[in-house]
């Protein structure tokens, strides 16, 4: 058993300072009357709490309720009204791994216990707990009342977690290679990890001799034992299992060891490294690797990249990437749906180098892609049970007297939704699981809603408080025709723009005040047969990604001279000079004489477009004379508030599969950015329906309202976002 004493600094001798320090006295002083302080400080009992290894840092109040919260019945009071604090701390500590865990895992900050479970888990094994008694007192400058914190860290041993298996590659005159035998695994604990029993394939073709390097994580292969074994060109591959293990859990890894024997052809170009290798997320921008990097072509002949293939396939140009004058473009966008946040997908490509005279260099070079996956919903990177599979965690009543539950009856996905039992019910997001939004930012709320035959309107808002100060009720009520169906619905956030940047009557906006602001789910207006049920909560930001354009040969810059526009509706459509820069050039749109809705057709990348797909669509407007035609009132497409919107409709022509979303632009007569997002599940075929979008024929469409309007449009980029 160990105790430590801690001493602190009482602030009422900070207070006795600085009120002596201000100087002066005479019979005309004021001396106020002696504040009593007769009666000690109480309080509600002592706080005991109990925690798993893996939980969140937590603040537990000293001065609060039992349960270590600052407000509530049990909280400490004094009751001549005398400020408290803690003093006299000291800590006991007590369990299996007591001398080696000492006080880790609470830290005293003023009034305050700060526990930290992350500092106990790499010593906690399954069924080992670990207590700290923190002992003090609550004074009142004069009087004395004691307490104790009792915390109980509950200890869980993770195994490693092997991602892959392990693949080593060697030229044969590679002299002794070493390999990371713990690359790719990890342990939840942080404890060390060690190799160890390294045993060959009898079926391997001779003996390769490896070993365990002194640090206990690398295997060393001595090539040179094999290096006149290799036969010219080829690559010979020796397979092996050994073990992984912490200090409880031994794990068999396999891994195998490519020994390629290529040699120097006379005349063809040299390969210094034959093995490239790149590391980039699935949220990253096209990556471009320069397939003649590492290649010495003596001769100065140039060099010729061919033959590439991914996974033993011929690699085509497509959304996915292609190969281009020696360089391999590989958009990780891709691939969203394939990667598993925190996890990864390595996409093996290989290929022949040559000269321009057909001098061949041996062997084939191999390329690596790694792509990592990245938690973009921000719910579920703050712990939040966003698919309901889990009792909800994160998702809080606020008001619910008719109640709620977690139902595995009508789901969307997996095998739990969340179900409101009448109206009204008011349920929040907690304040730990929804992000603090930043100034600047666009984000998303994409979620599925079901509602039965009656009426219904789930509100959606974001708050600090639905019943306080803070009450900005300008939230949205996304519609549901009621009809016991399941309906994908996403609502889009600016934080410089609409209700999040409007002020209320005391001149504040929700984004003064954004580390608070919470996300509210209500059901106040419906029936109670209408009962509404809410699955898989995203809230992602999306004006951040870097992303890759789905355009074909990239057009939304106009700056291609023989680039032609492809319009219906009537109107003049054509590539001009910018007004505002002579150096650019735009997209003029004069809608005076049109027919019709004005319709500017730009195709699209095959297999850009996917399933479940959600798209940012950026571009650069002004409306030259808006000015002219809102005093006037004669464009209908501009409202009270001084908005405008364009129309943009993603279609595939060979099946008529269409989606689209609604620009509303604020910009007025002024030249700025857009950016809307289009979710392809909003489809007229229902939720959950199979859309193919394989098709050469796909294009965006973006339709050009307004009556007697000239618009200017630039820069238009549309990406994939997750």
């Amino acid at each position: 058993m160990k105790i430590h004493n801690k001493s602190r600094m009482l602030l009422a001798g900070s207070i006795l300072t600085a009120l002596t320090g201000c100087g002066g006295s005479s019979s005309d002083d004021y001396t106020p009357p002696a504040q009593p302080n007769t009666a000690a400080p109480t309080h509600g009992g002592d706080i005991v709490m109990s925690f798993h290894e893996k939980d969140p840092l937590f603040f537990v109040e000293l001065l609060g309720t039992p349960g270590g919260a600052p407000t509530g019945e049990g909280v400490a009071l004094d009751a001549d009204g005398n400020y408290l604090t803690v003093t006299d701390v000291s800590i006991e500590v007590s369990g299996p791994k007591a001398d080696e865990i000492m006080e880790a895992g609470v830290e005293i900050a003023g009034n305050r216990l700060g526990v930290r479970p992350s500092a106990v888990a790499p010593l906690l094994d399954t069924g080992e707990t670990h207590t700290a008694v923190v002992s003090f007192n609550i004074s009142d400058g004069e009087n004395k009342t004691p307490r104790t914190a009792t915390i109980t860290f509950e200890g869980e041993d993770f195994a490693p977690v092997i991602a892959n298996d392990l693949i080593a590659n060697f030229t044969r005159d590679a002299g002794t290679g070493v390999i990371d035998g713990l690359a790719d695994v990890t342990d939840a604990d942080g404890e060390a990890l060690t190799v160890s029993n390294i045993v060959a394939d009898g079926a391997n073709p001779y003996n390769l001799p490896v070993s365990i390097g002194e640090d206990g994580a690398t295997i060393e292969v001595d090539i040179t034992a094999v290096e006149d074994r290799i036969p010219d060109g080829q690559k010979v591959t020796f397979n092996f299992t050994f073990t992984v293990s912490d200090h409880r859990f031994d794990l068999q890894r396999n891994m195998s060891v490519n020994v390629l024997g290529v040699q120097d052809v006379a005349g063809a170009p040299l390969i210094l490294d034959y093995f490239l290798s790149e590391d980039i997320d699935e949220t990253d921008g096209m990556l471009m690797v320069d397939l003649e990097k590492d290649i010495d072509e003596r001769e100065g002949d140039a060099i010729v990249i061919s033959d590439v293939k991914l996974d033993g396939e011929e690699y085509t140009a497509s959304f996915a990437g292609r190969v281009e004058d020696n360089v391999l473009y590989f958009n990780p966008n891709a691939y969203f749906d394939e990667i598993a946040a925190d996890a990864f997908k390595d996409f093996r490509f290989t290929m022949k180098v040559s000269d321009d005279q057909g001098n061949m260099a041996d062997g084939e070079r191999e390329l690596v892609i790694r792509v990592n996956g990245v938690e973009s919903n921000l719910l579920a990177a703050n712990g939040m049970d966003v698919g309901f599979e889990n009792g909800g965690d994160g998702f809080e009543a606020t008001f619910c007297d008719p109640g709620a539950e977690i139902t595995s009856s009508i789901v969307a996905n997996g095998n739990g939704a969340f179900q409101m039992l009448g109206a009204p019910c008011y349920y929040a997001v907690t304040s730990a699981a929804f992000p603090d939004m930043e100034l600047g930012g666009k984000y998303y709320f994409h979620y599925n809603v079901y509602v039965g035959a009656g009426d219904a309107s789930p509100y959606i808002m974001l708050s600090a408080d639905p019943n306080g100060a803070h009450n900005f009720w300008v939230g949205a009520r996304p519609y549901h025709p009621a009809d016991g169906t399941w309906r994908p619905t996403m609502i889009a956030y600016d934080t410089e723009g609409g209700y999040l940047a409007t002020a209320n009557g005391d001149g504040e906006t929700p984004m003064d005040i954004a580390d608070q602001l919470r996300l509210f789910v209500m059901s106040a207006w419906m029936g109670n047969d209408g009962m509404p049920v809410f699955d898989d909560f995203v809230f992602s930001r999306y004006d951040d990604i870097e992303g890759v354009d789905i355009l074909t040969d990239n057009p939304g810059s106009f700056e291609d001279d023989t680039f032609v526009p492809t319009a219906t509706g009537g109107a003049v459509v054509e590539v001009r000079d910018d007004p505002n820069n002579a150096d650019n050039h735009v997209l003029f749109v004069d809608t005076t004489d049109a027919t019709d809705d004005v319709v500017v057709s730009f195709p699209v990348q095959k297999g850009a477009i996917v399933s479940g797909g959600r798209y940012r669509i950026t571009y650069d407007v002004q409306y030259l004379n808006f000015t002219a035609n809102s005093e006037a009132a004669s464009d209908a497409n501009i409202t009270e508030a001084g908005a405008y919107s364009f129309d943009v409709v993603f279609t595939n022509a060979d099946n008529e599969n269409t989606f689209m979303t609604t620009s509303t632009i604020w910009n007025g007569p002024e030249y700025g950015q857009v950016q809307s997002l289009a979710d392809e599940a909003s489809h007229y075929l229902g939720f959950g329906a199979e859309t193919n979008w394989e098709s050469d024929n796909v294009t965006v469409d973006f339709v050009i309202k307004g009556e007697g309007a000239q618009y200017i449009i630039d820069n238009i980029e549309i990406v994939r976002v997750p």
